[in-house]
């Protein structure tokens, strides 16, 4: 763990039971047709939700992941 508490690479490699270079290939990997469509929904949502934050009866009920 570092100083600022957060862990390292290799600790959450060890932790996950793979080794770094796996993680940085999954890291750098292509994402496939879904998760780019999954992405750019999202990215839209946050897009309307950012125009109409304002707007009289909004309530957002459910956390948005990034």
């Amino acid at each position: 763990m570092t100083s600022s508490g957060e862990y390292t690479v290799s600790e959450t490699a060890r932790a996950a039971g793979i080794s770094r270079q796996a993680y940085y290939k999954w890291l750098n990997r292509r994402l496939s047709l879904r998760e780019q469509q999954e992405r750019e929904v999202l990215e839209e949502i946050k897009r309307i939700e950012k125009r109409h934050q304002d707007s009289v009866g909004y309530d957002r009920h459910y956390p948005l992941s990034s």
